[in-house]
Protein backbone atom coordinates (compact mmCIF):
# COMPACT_ATOMS: atom_id res chain seq x y z
CA UNK A 1 0.00 0.00 0.00
CA UNK A 2 1.08 3.60 -0.55
CA UNK A 3 1.27 5.93 2.45
CA UNK A 4 -2.06 7.51 1.47
CA UNK A 5 -3.72 4.11 1.07
CA UNK A 6 -2.32 2.96 4.39
CA UNK A 7 -3.61 6.10 6.11
CA UNK A 8 -7.07 5.72 4.54
CA UNK A 9 -7.20 2.08 5.65
CA UNK A 10 -6.37 2.74 9.29
CA UNK A 11 -8.71 5.74 9.44
CA UNK A 12 -11.54 3.58 8.08
CA UNK A 13 -10.65 0.83 10.55
CA UNK A 14 -10.95 3.06 13.59
CA UNK A 15 -14.21 4.56 12.31
CA UNK A 16 -15.63 1.05 11.98
CA UNK A 17 -14.22 -0.05 15.34
CA UNK A 18 -15.34 2.98 17.39
CA UNK A 19 -18.45 1.46 18.97
CA UNK A 20 -16.66 -1.72 20.04
CA UNK A 21 -13.10 -0.42 20.44
CA UNK A 22 -13.01 -0.46 24.24
CA UNK A 23 -14.04 -4.12 24.46
CA UNK A 24 -10.44 -5.25 24.22
CA UNK A 25 -9.55 -3.51 27.48
CA UNK A 26 -11.66 -6.23 29.11
CA UNK A 27 -10.21 -9.03 27.01
CA UNK A 28 -12.98 -9.09 24.40
CA UNK A 29 -13.33 -8.00 20.77
CA UNK A 30 -9.88 -7.48 19.24
CA UNK A 31 -8.13 -9.03 22.25
CA UNK A 32 -6.06 -12.20 21.83
CA UNK A 33 -8.42 -14.86 23.21
CA UNK A 34 -5.83 -16.99 25.07
CA UNK A 35 -4.63 -13.84 26.86
CA UNK A 36 -8.10 -12.47 27.60
CA UNK A 37 -7.58 -12.41 31.36
CA UNK A 38 -4.46 -10.25 31.01
CA UNK A 39 -6.17 -7.27 29.36
CA UNK A 40 -8.13 -6.01 32.40
CA UNK A 41 -5.05 -6.56 34.58
CA UNK A 42 -2.89 -4.44 32.28
CA UNK A 43 -5.64 -1.85 31.83
CA UNK A 44 -5.70 -1.36 35.60
CA UNK A 45 -1.89 -1.24 35.71
CA UNK A 46 -1.68 1.47 33.04
CA UNK A 47 -4.50 3.44 34.69
CA UNK A 48 -2.56 3.40 37.95
CA UNK A 49 0.55 4.63 36.12
CA UNK A 50 -1.46 7.49 34.58
CA UNK A 51 -2.91 8.56 37.92
CA UNK A 52 0.24 10.66 38.49
CA UNK A 53 0.22 12.10 34.96
CA UNK A 54 -1.42 15.15 33.44
CA UNK A 55 -0.45 18.35 35.23
CA UNK A 56 -1.27 21.65 33.56
CA UNK A 57 -2.40 21.83 29.94
CA UNK A 58 -2.52 18.37 28.37
CA UNK A 59 -2.94 17.20 24.79
CA UNK A 60 -4.05 13.69 23.85
CA UNK A 61 -3.03 12.92 20.27
CA UNK A 62 -5.05 10.18 18.54
CA UNK A 63 -7.27 10.15 21.61
CA UNK A 64 -9.90 7.84 20.10
CA UNK A 65 -12.73 7.37 22.59
CA UNK A 66 -10.79 9.15 25.33
CA UNK A 67 -10.61 5.94 27.35
CA UNK A 68 -7.72 7.01 29.60
CA UNK A 69 -9.36 10.29 30.63
CA UNK A 70 -10.81 8.55 33.65
CA UNK A 71 -7.23 7.94 34.86
CA UNK A 72 -5.63 11.34 34.23
CA UNK A 73 -8.41 13.82 33.40
CA UNK A 74 -8.90 15.12 36.94
CA UNK A 75 -5.22 16.14 37.08
CA UNK A 76 -5.49 18.57 34.14
CA UNK A 77 -5.98 22.31 34.08
CA UNK A 78 -7.11 21.80 30.48
CA UNK A 79 -7.14 18.88 28.05
CA UNK A 80 -7.16 18.97 24.25
CA UNK A 81 -8.28 15.77 22.55
CA UNK A 82 -7.36 15.25 18.89
CA UNK A 83 -8.47 12.45 16.58
CA UNK A 84 -9.50 12.00 12.96
CA UNK A 85 -12.42 9.66 13.71
CA UNK A 86 -15.84 11.25 14.06
CA UNK A 87 -17.44 8.12 15.58
CA UNK A 88 -14.60 7.78 18.12
CA UNK A 89 -14.86 11.46 19.08
CA UNK A 90 -18.60 11.06 19.62
CA UNK A 91 -17.75 8.47 22.27
CA UNK A 92 -15.04 10.76 23.61
CA UNK A 93 -17.55 13.60 24.07
CA UNK A 94 -19.77 11.27 26.07
CA UNK A 95 -16.85 10.40 28.33
CA UNK A 96 -15.90 14.05 28.79
CA UNK A 97 -19.46 14.78 29.89
CA UNK A 98 -19.70 11.75 32.18
CA UNK A 99 -16.46 12.73 33.93
CA UNK A 100 -17.56 16.35 34.35
CA UNK A 101 -14.66 17.67 32.25
CA UNK A 102 -16.59 19.75 29.72
CA UNK A 103 -15.34 23.07 31.12
CA UNK A 104 -11.67 22.11 30.63
CA UNK A 105 -11.87 19.92 27.50
CA UNK A 106 -11.43 20.91 23.86
CA UNK A 107 -12.12 18.28 21.19
CA UNK A 108 -10.55 18.68 17.74
CA UNK A 109 -11.22 16.46 14.75
CA UNK A 110 -8.26 16.15 12.39
CA UNK A 111 -5.11 14.31 11.37
CA UNK A 112 -2.60 14.65 14.21
CA UNK A 113 0.14 15.51 11.70
CA UNK A 114 -1.88 18.22 9.97
CA UNK A 115 -4.24 19.87 12.47
CA UNK A 116 -3.17 23.35 13.56
CA UNK A 117 -1.86 23.42 17.13
CA UNK A 118 -0.26 26.37 18.95
CA UNK A 119 3.46 26.31 19.71
CA UNK A 120 4.75 25.77 23.26
CA UNK A 121 1.21 25.49 24.63
CA UNK A 122 1.10 22.13 26.41
CA UNK A 123 2.66 20.77 29.58
CA UNK A 124 2.00 17.13 28.79
CA UNK A 125 1.05 14.83 25.92
CA UNK A 126 -0.44 11.35 25.92
CA UNK A 127 0.14 8.95 23.02
CA UNK A 128 -2.12 5.94 23.32
CA UNK A 129 -1.72 3.05 20.87
CA UNK A 130 -0.25 5.38 18.27
CA UNK A 131 3.46 4.60 17.85
CA UNK A 132 2.68 1.00 16.95
CA UNK A 133 0.92 2.14 13.75
CA UNK A 134 3.69 4.48 12.55
CA UNK A 135 6.80 4.06 10.43
CA UNK A 136 10.16 5.16 11.82
CA UNK A 137 9.99 8.32 9.72
CA UNK A 138 6.50 9.10 11.02
CA UNK A 139 7.69 8.61 14.60
CA UNK A 140 10.50 11.10 13.93
CA UNK A 141 7.96 13.56 12.49
CA UNK A 142 5.67 13.07 15.48
CA UNK A 143 8.41 13.87 17.98
CA UNK A 144 9.46 16.87 15.92
CA UNK A 145 5.90 18.10 16.27
CA UNK A 146 5.97 17.43 20.01
CA UNK A 147 9.10 19.54 20.37
CA UNK A 148 7.15 22.39 18.79
CA UNK A 149 3.90 22.19 20.73
CA UNK A 150 5.23 21.16 24.16
CA UNK A 151 6.69 23.55 26.71
CA UNK A 152 10.26 23.06 27.96
CA UNK A 153 9.31 21.45 31.30
CA UNK A 154 6.86 18.94 29.83
CA UNK A 155 6.18 15.24 30.01
CA UNK A 156 4.67 12.53 27.85
CA UNK A 157 2.85 9.28 28.47
CA UNK A 158 3.09 6.45 25.95
CA UNK A 159 0.72 3.49 26.12
CA UNK A 160 0.87 0.72 23.56
CA UNK A 161 0.73 -2.97 22.82
CA UNK A 162 3.77 -4.63 24.35
CA UNK A 163 6.00 -7.29 22.84
CA UNK A 164 6.25 -10.07 25.42
CA UNK A 165 6.82 -13.80 25.59
CA UNK A 166 3.10 -14.19 26.27
CA UNK A 167 2.24 -12.40 23.00
CA UNK A 168 4.94 -14.03 20.84
CA UNK A 169 2.97 -17.18 19.86
CA UNK A 170 0.03 -15.15 18.60
CA UNK A 171 1.43 -12.51 16.23
CA UNK A 172 4.45 -11.13 14.44
CA UNK A 173 6.41 -8.35 16.06
CA UNK A 174 6.34 -5.96 13.08
CA UNK A 175 3.91 -6.60 10.23
CA UNK A 176 0.61 -5.73 8.61
CA UNK A 177 -2.31 -7.39 10.40
CA UNK A 178 -5.73 -8.22 9.04
CA UNK A 179 -8.26 -6.90 11.57
CA UNK A 180 -11.95 -7.91 11.41
CA UNK A 181 -14.63 -5.56 12.75
CA UNK A 182 -18.28 -6.11 13.66
CA UNK A 183 -20.41 -6.46 10.54
CA UNK A 184 -18.04 -8.71 8.63
CA UNK A 185 -15.56 -6.19 7.20
CA UNK A 186 -11.82 -6.39 7.78
CA UNK A 187 -8.90 -4.00 7.37
CA UNK A 188 -5.15 -4.37 6.92
CA UNK A 189 -3.17 -2.16 9.28
CA UNK A 190 0.46 -1.66 10.24
CA UNK A 191 1.27 -2.89 13.73
CA UNK A 192 4.55 -3.04 15.64
CA UNK A 193 4.90 -4.23 19.23
CA UNK A 194 7.43 -2.62 21.59
CA UNK A 195 9.29 -4.03 24.54
CA UNK A 196 10.62 -1.86 27.35
CA UNK A 197 14.21 -1.36 26.04
CA UNK A 198 13.01 -0.38 22.56
CA UNK A 199 10.41 2.07 23.84
CA UNK A 200 12.96 3.61 26.22
CA UNK A 201 15.39 3.95 23.31
CA UNK A 202 12.83 5.81 21.18
CA UNK A 203 12.08 8.24 23.99
CA UNK A 204 15.73 8.87 24.78
CA UNK A 205 16.56 9.33 21.12
CA UNK A 206 13.95 12.08 20.91
CA UNK A 207 14.92 13.92 24.07
CA UNK A 208 12.65 12.40 26.71
CA UNK A 209 13.90 10.74 29.89
CA UNK A 210 11.76 7.81 31.14
CA UNK A 211 10.75 8.14 34.80
CA UNK A 212 8.16 5.41 35.38
CA UNK A 213 6.75 2.44 33.51
CA UNK A 214 4.29 -0.41 33.54
CA UNK A 215 4.99 -3.62 31.63
CA UNK A 216 2.35 -6.34 31.44
CA UNK A 217 1.74 -9.31 29.18
CA UNK A 218 -0.25 -7.27 26.64
CA UNK A 219 0.21 -3.54 27.39
CA UNK A 220 3.19 -1.33 28.09
CA UNK A 221 3.05 2.18 29.52
CA UNK A 222 5.84 4.69 30.09
CA UNK A 223 6.05 8.22 31.50
CA UNK A 224 8.93 10.46 30.48
CA UNK A 225 9.93 14.07 30.96
CA UNK A 226 11.44 16.37 28.39
CA UNK A 227 15.21 16.38 28.85
CA UNK A 228 16.09 18.78 26.03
Amino acid sequence: MTNDEEKAEIFAYYDARADSYEDFYQGKGAAIAPLANEYPVDTAGVADLLSSFGRGDVIDLACGTGFWLSAYGSNCASVTLVDQSGPALARCRQRVDSLGLRTIATIIRGDIFEVLLPEASYDACILGFLLSHLTDLQIDALFERLRTILRPRSEIAVIDSGWTEARRPHCLRDSFERRPVPGGRSFTIRKKYYDRPELESILLQHGFMPRAEYTGDVFIGMLAYRAQ
